[in-house]
């Protein structure tokens, strides 16, 4: 007799079926869509993004999906663009924008780079955690994506954190990252001096000659001071 005590009522179960049922019919649904973004023609790559955006967290798996080196570059790249469009969570978001940063095309990768920064602060950490990635391709576009996104802060957000790890990325060991790094560190501008000045009068000579690169570029009175003061210490060393 106890063993029937606990048996789920019939409408319980049949609640559960319907439930599993329409998840699985969302999932091929969003499927198809993502498919879709692959169309020839751009008003059906147009809806098929608009469906799924409206679709919201429920979509980002097959987004995911559409990201995979499986499908085309094409809808890798629209897939990149809706998921950005959906942003939320930036938990399962995020990380996967930065996994495209080492895509094998171009256009992917440049992607990832542009809709990073319109995930604004909630990327940060995630940003700051992949700056260390082995890949030159990551790093180099997540030091682009930090510089668009430092450049809208303010001293009491994240923008402290995103300082620090740009500079200790000024001796990267790949030149391109370098470039990028200063790139970031110039489009952050003015609130970047005093963290460069910093690194400028360090004792590591790479660091010094990357951040009077990145003082010089700003080009403010403060940093051009900053590069003087340095070349008049360092000369009467």
């Amino acid at each position: 007799m106890m063993k029937y005590l606990f048996r789920p009522p019939r409408a319980l179960l049949l609640l559960l079926l319907l439930c599993l049922s329409a998840c699985h019919s969302q999932t091929r649904q969003a499927k198809t869509l993502v498919a879709q973004l692959g169309d020839t023609h751009a008003e059906r790559r147009a809806q098929a993004a608009k469906a799924l955006v409206a679709m919201g967290p429920a979509a980002i798996d097959a987004l995911i999906w559409g990201m995979s080196q499986e499908n085309p570059p094409r809808i890798r790249e629209k897939a990149v663009w809706t998921l950005s469009d959906i942003a939320t969570p930036p938990a399962r978001v995020v990380p996967a924008l930065i996994s495209v940063l080492s895509d094998p095309a171009e256009n992917v990768r440049v992607a990832g780079s542009i809709a990073l920064p319109q995930l604004g602060e909630s990327a940060v950490p995630f940003l700051l955690k992949a700056l260390a990635s082995e890949s030159m391709e990551t790093r180099l576009h997540v030091a682009y994506a930090l510089g668009e996104i430092g450049k809208q802060l303010d001293d009491k957000s994240h923008l402290p954190d995103i300082l620090t790890a740009l500079i200790r990325s000024l001796t990267d060991s790949e030149w391109n990252v370098r470039r990028l790094v200063v790139r970031a560190l110039v489009t952050i501008g003015a609130p970047a001096v005093p963290a460069l000045t910093e690194a400028l009068n360090g004792t590591d000579r790479e660091l010094r000659g990357m951040a009077e690169r990145a003082l010089n570029d700003i080009g403010t009175p403060e940093a051009r001071q900053a590069i003087a003061a340095a070349k008049k210490r360092f000369a009467a060393e």
